[in-house]
Formats: structure tokens, sequence, C-alpha cells
């Protein structure tokens, strides 16, 4: 029993933002049915490369099945239409406007389907001046602030920084898991189905929260900030011997702090910059979890896969693929009591379960399937 049984999702996503989402609800349960053009989804091609399969693709769409349609058809729309009717949620993000030129708009699907949770994921939002602007994560992870947050951390007269991943199409993902959460709750008690605006840029602010805060209520930028309360620094990274470490002694720690350095109090910056450096990074760690101050290695991902925690928790799951063979993935993230959420299936080949669908789903017979195929409607 999955915590989604019995929910089908219908994904028109691509690329990031939008087969995270879904990814996440079909690691729940949910039976999540993928659907891509004849050429196939463009993150398909993204390198590396593992036995012809993006590793991209692999991580966002295990749990997934795949089908694929030319909704540029009239007949292709059908197809689709026909199963938005018989689905719980419909997950799109395509430039504003494509899924009202194919008739999979909202509109077009509530009146086959009047409580559908339709969730329209983009850069900008469904309205206001930038709604019709292509966008990728980026673009919202730049006028959010977060890349300029960043750099000015280290150096306000510095270049933007952007972070390791796409943030910009992570955090948003989970936003918009957030809200069909939600939406299904709000039908299952109303019988109401919604529309669900998801803005990359809006989340990204959601996300920049806390310094967009301190601004909107001091006037001070988040350096402005540091810097009128600029104190020991006993908080961020340091380098160690042979590697780096992130300390993170608040001043309520600086007792412990001190006692593993073996001194009475610390008395300037460099202090500790020296301690560290002068050991290893297991030296640095090992001394400061036995005072209890909150510290941890830097590690480069060869050594997260192995390290014993990472492991003793079982994240990192393995599998088989049809063609990439035996692959190794993250998991879903999250423990429940009873309920084991394991990859029931890697992702799907292009087009891999298009006639299962149009038969069990839709009830189509093999000759109709046959001559879709024939005429280049489905794959």
């Amino acid at each position: 029993m999955k915590l989604l049984d019995g929910v089908r999702v219908l994904d028109f996503t691509h690329v990031y933002f939008g087969p995270y989402a879904t990814m996440i609800l079909a690691d729940m349960g949910a039976e999540v049915i993928k659907v891509e053009p004849p050429w196939g989804e463009v993150a398909r091609m993204y390198p590396p490369l593992v036995g012809g399969v993006s590793c991209v693709f692999l991580y966002f769409n295990r749990n997934k099945k795949g089908i694929s349609i030319d909704l540029k058809t009239s007949k292709g729309a059908e197809i689709a239409l026909k199963l938005a009717e018989r689905s719980d949620i419909l997950v799109e993000n395509f430039r504003r406007g494509v899924m009202d030129k194919l008739g999979l708009g909202y509109e077009d699907v509530r009146k086959v389907n009047p409580d559908i949770i339709y969730a329209s994921l983009s850069g900008y939002g469904l309205h206001g001046p930038y709604a019709s602007r292509p966008s990728y994560a980026p673009m919202a992870s730049s006028i959010s602030g977060w890349y300029r947050l960043t750099g000015d951390l280290i150096d306000p007269q510095g270049p933007p920084i952007q972070p390791a991943e796409w943030h910009g199409d992570l955090d948003p993902a989970l936003w918009a898991v957030i809200a069909i959460l939600g939406a299904l709750h709000h039908r299952n008690r109303t019988g109401e189905g919604q529309l669900i605006d998801v803005a990359q840029l809006d989340c990204m602010i959601a996300q920049t929260g806390v310094s967009i805060t301190e601004y909107a209520n001091t006037g001070e930028l988040p350096w402005q900030s540091r810097r009128k309360y600029a104190d020991l620094h006993t908080f961020g990274m340091f380098r160690a011997a042979d590697g780096w470490v992130y300390i993170a002694a608040d001043p309520q720690m600086r007792d412990g702090l001190t006692r593993a350095m073996g001194i009475e109090r610390l008395e300037r910056d460099e202090q500790l910059r020296e301690w560290v450096a002068s050991r290893t990074v297991k030296e640095v760690v090992d001394a400061l979890v036995a005072e209890a101050v909150p510290v941890a290695p830097i590690l480069q991902i060869d050594q997260t896969v192995e390290d014993p925690h990472v492991k003793a928790r079982g994240i990192i799951k393995s599998q088989e693929h049809p063609t990439a063979g035996r692959i190794r993935i993250p998991g879903h993230p999250i423990k429940y009591n009873g309920v084991d959420l394991e990859i029931r299936s890697p992702a799907p080949l292009l087009g891999q379960h298009t006639k299962e669908v149009l038969k069990e789903v839709l009830g189509y017979s093999e000759e109709e399937i046959e001559a879709l195929r024939r005429e280049k409607i489905i794959l």
C-alpha cells in the first residue's frame, strides 16, 4: 500500500522543474503517465549518458509510465484529452499558451473533468508583465536575488555566484508538490478541483524569504546587516590540513568550541582558522563532535555516496535499467512508518508504455492502436 495509491497523474512536463515534482508524486505511489512527443523530451539528450540514457532523465523519471503521442495532431490531442478525463491530476510546464493551443488548457480539461487538479508550472506564472517570457531556473534565481545574495555574502563588490544545482527548478518543484497535495486534500473534503499556478520566481522569492523580510523591514541588505552585527567568525567554512569543514558554533556554543581547542577564550578570528588549519578534517570533526559543536566535513560527491551515515540511511539506491544496466540514484528521502517507497521501475524508454496505457486506461483495441502507430500519432 502506497501513500498515493489510486491517484493518477497525467504528466506533460519536461527537463527539471516539472519532472522533479511528478517524480516525487510517483515515488509516493501515484500512477504517473508521462507524455512525450515521438522524438522524446529534450532531457533525454542531456549529458552525461549511461548506456545511451541521460543521467538527468534517469533520475527525474523513475517510477513513471512513458507514452509517446504527437500532440500536434488532432487524434493525438484527442487521446491526451481522454487521458485527462480519467486522471486526478494534470501537471504541465510548457510555455504559456501552448496547452490552450493544443486544446488541453485548464478550461478544455475542466469541461470533461470538472474536479481535475490542474497544476500549471512556469517561470513567471499565469499573469503579470513577464508571463509570456521563456524561462529557466537561472531567470528565477536572478530576479529573486538568490544569485546576488550568494555573491554578496562573500564580496558585496564582487560578481554574483551561481550555487550548485538548479535551485530555481528544484525548489519550486517542491512547492508544486505541496500545492498538489493540498489541493488533493481539499478535493477529498469538498469535491472541488483546482487550477494551481506555480511560478518559479514566486517560489524563489519565498526561498529567499528571510533576507527579503530583513531588508523590507530594516532597509539593510544582508551584507550590510552582517557588517553591522559583526562578531567573531565561528560560523562558516574553514580550511583544514587535508580539506574543508563547516563549523556552525553559535554564541551559546562558544564554550564547547574553546574546550575542543584547548583554550580559555576565543579572542580573534585567526585563532580558530589556525587551529583548524593545523589539523586534519577528521581531527577537527572528532574534536568538535565530542563537545556537541555542529561541524561537518565538506565532501566531494564521491565521498558523499560512500559516507557511512549516508549508507546506513539507505538513500542511494540501485536498480536495473534495460539499456543503462545497473544504475545508482538517490531514492525517496523521507521515511514512513509501515510504508516502503522503493524505486519500483526505472525511467521509461521512449513510448515504452503507450500500448499498455491506451489499452488499460482508454480501452483501445489492438487494431486501433496499430492504426495510430501507422499514422505516426503514437510511438
